[in-house]
């Protein structure tokens, strides 16, 4: 504190404890009590600020980065979650008419010309005026759907750029994640949170009161018009180079009295997990009449190059395989047995199952190219495949088939351990840093897998039908990568009249399956 002199009009310092005094022509702070002028400044009078943290602003920016796509994502769920209010409210108070009546037999040849017609004047539409935006590898016009598009542009392999990797420095993991529109983690569009109602199929008749259907003219007939979309003379070269069957097995086929089964017959008969699309399993540990414990479940709607008719050859499509069932119940299998071989076939006809043979995959599996995709499937096949592929009730092996797929694991690149030789020796500094230096890059390629892992299955499971059906049309060396389904080819080795028999029996004691 200062008093002032009233006779002098002088300022004076009160004395300080400890000998100190305020020195009023001082600029700064000085406890000597000199003037600061005088001597020199002290270095802790600099202001002292810390290096900036590369980490820390990388860690900041990548944080930023997520809350602004996680504020995307929360902004997207609350359009789709008024939609669907808005919706559920109308249907509650009846905007939506709701008409039922009885069954109408569909014409799907006159349906297939019209569908046929309708997609020429749409085409000559996209052609002639502005409707469309040009097409790009065959694939639809980019569509935008608040700012996002649906459709990825392709770029050709020379001219991709090298993907951002993570990096790891001073044992600190830093992100640097710039995802593009061709990034393997890109689903091509928002996430289809919405189920979509499945399309009512076309009536279908109902079974006769006799379980007995003339091959010749039911089955064959019910599955031309099934397949009216397809070449009926065209199937896979391999099916072609296959021997028939010799005369006197096709002999013991009843082709003008055959006798159906009902679906619940069959499945309360052998039961059956489904292993893979078509195929069932018998798990139980109890005797079986089969004797691969297998049998094969097809419908011809879904699988247009099946045989037309008992003792026939034919193939079936799949996306994805399972693993061989020998790996996790060899021990259920007979000796001598295996899962793809001497199988028992039914196809359904007319809502029954009819037995065709016995069947073997004498060939492993090709996978269709573009042409046969684009030419030979027919799109309501591939429809089917990708609801199947993103349903939510999809079996676990389908969602990591998915995910291996279409999101490439990353390879390890780090350091191997090498033999000792010249520089080092047992337990020497050398090994012991090389060794050092081998843990770092397993440990570093381990929190690439985790985060690999994380992303992936967040992106697989936002994978929805429009996806699927735009990777049918990719290119093979497209970015994302394109998806092509797989021959399974059926060759029939026998049919077995007394196992036909045996079921024929079997059936005729409960009354409810002949109806």
């Amino acid at each position: 504190m200062y008093s002032r002199n009233p006779n002098s009009g002088s300022r004076s310092a009160l004395s300080v404890t400890k000998g100190h005094c305020f020195d009023p022509t001082a600029n700064d702070f000085a406890p000597s009590g000199r003037n600061n002028k005088t001597q020199p400044q002290s270095d802790m009078s600099k202001p002292m600020s810390a290096p900036p943290s590369p980490y820390l602003e990388a860690r900041v920016l990548n944080l930023e980065e997520e809350h602004a796509n996680l504020r995307g994502d929360v902004d997207t769920l609350k359009e789709l979650f008024h939609d669907l209010s808005f919706s559920v409210e109308k249907l509650g108070k009846g905007g939506w008419p709701v008409k039922v009546g009885p069954f109408q037999d569909a014409d799907i040849a006159k349906s297939h010309q019209s569908t046929t017609q309708l997609k020429s004047k749409l085409e000559m539409q996209s052609v002639d005026g502005n409707v469309d935006m040009p097409k790009v590898n065959n694939m639809g016009a980019s569509k935008m759907n608040n700012g996002v598009s649906t459709s990825a542009k392709s770029i050709p392999p020379h001219l991709r750029a090298a993907r951002n990797e993570v990096s790891v420095t001073n044992g600190s993991r830093g992100h640097s994640k710039n995802i593009s529109p061709n990034s393997r983690l890109v689903t091509d569009g928002p996430v289809d949170y919405v189920f979509r109602q499945q399309e009512a199929s076309a009536a279908v008749p109902s079974p006769p009161i006799s379980p007995t259907t003339v091959i010749g003219a039911d089955l064959s007939s019910k599955l031309r018009e099934i397949s009216v979309d397809v070449d009926k003379d065209w199937k896979p070269y391999y099916l072609t180079t296959l021997p028939k069957l010799p005369s006197d097995v096709l002999a013991k086929i009843p082709v003008d009295n055959m006798v159906t089964f009902h679906p619940d017959f069959i499945h309360n008969t052998f039961d059956g997990m489904i292993w893979s699309p078509g195929l069932r399993f018998v798990k139980g540990p109890g005797p079986c009449p089969l004797k691969n414990r297998t049998y094969y479940l097809l419908g011809p709607h879904t699988e247009p190059f099946l045989p037309k008719k008992p003792g026939e050859h034919g193939a079936k499509l799949t996306a994805f395989f399972n693993v061989a069932l020998e790996e996790q119940f060899g021990d259920l299998l007979k000796d001598g047995s295996n899962s793809y071989e001497d199988v028992p076939m039914f196809i359904m006809v007319n809502n029954r199952y009819v037995y065709f043979g016995n069947y073997s995959q004498t060939r492993w599996s090709d996978k269709l190219d573009y042409d046969t995709m684009m030419a030979h499937v027919p799109e309501h096949v591939k429809k089917f495949w990708a609801s199947e592929l993103t349903t939510a009730c999809r079996e676990e092996w389908v969602t990591d088939a998915l995910k291996k797929h279409f999101f490439e694991k990353p390879e390890y690149e780090g350091r191997l351990y090498t033999a000792l030789g010249d520089e080092a020796t047992v337990n020497s500094a050398k090994e012991v840093e090389l060794h050092e230096k081998m843990t770092k890059d397993v440990k570093k390629y381990i929190e690439e897998l985790r985060e690999w892992e994380r992303e992936a299955n967040m992106r697989v499971s936002m994978i929805k039908e429009d996806f699927i059906l735009q990777a049918f049309e990719r290119a093979d060396a497209d970015d994302p990568p394109a998806l092509r389904l797989w021959w399974e080819y059926l060759q029939c080795v026998d049919w077995k009249k007394d196992f036909y028999g045996f079921l024929v029996t079997l059936q005729s004691r409960n009354a409810d399956y002949l109806k």
